[in-house]
């Protein structure tokens, strides 16, 4: 809670003064103080990422979006875009997982080709890939902490204020 102690009539200007600023700089601080409470989210996001054994081009994939304002509304997004180099979207199937599905060779009459444990190339028509577990890694981490993400929010716009005002 900031205080403020008014005796004389040059404190009414110059608390004047720093209202006028912090009405200025006040969507400015509520974008910053939202990017700083993203960040731990972030973090927490990385680490359960690293428990489940993603792969460090998914972790470094995973960031905080750009900020936007919408109305008093502001929209904070967590991306998490690796694509393979097939143009598979690896961090989607990760978050949300796949189906079984079967794999054919891009020629008609062709063959799959891979290479088995022991080193011995293995052919096939078609292929079975199990699918991915659905982990919902992002969207779950968004959910319990979305009390504590607010709070974060608050405490640095608070933070903040206090600073602008210089109590």
């Amino acid at each position: 809670m900031v205080k403020l102690i008014v005796r004389t009539p040059e404190d009414i200007t110059r608390v004047q003064i720093k209202l006028r600023a912090l009405k200025a700089l006040l969507p400015r601080l509520e974008v910053v103080a939202t990017e700083r409470a993203s960040e731990d989210i972030l973090d927490e996001i990385h680490s359960k990422m690293k428990v489940k054994n993603f792969s460090k081009k998914i972790i470094d994939a995973t960031f905080v979006g750009k900020t936007v304002r919408a109305g008093s509304i502001l929209k904070q997004h967590f991306i998490s875009n690796y694509e393979s180099d097939t143009g598979f979207d690896v961090s989607v199937a990760r978050e949300e997982g796949t189906r079984t599905h079967i794999v054919r060779p891009k020629k008609p009459n062709g063959v799959l080709r891979w290479f088995a444990k022991t080193g011995e190339p293995i052919f096939r028509k078609f292929a079975r890939p199990k699918g991915i577990e659905r982990l919902l890694i992002i969207e779950k981490t968004l959910a319990t902490n979305k009390e504590n993400f607010k709070k974060k929010v608050a405490d640095n716009l608070a933070e903040s204020i206090q600073k602008v005002l210089g109590v």
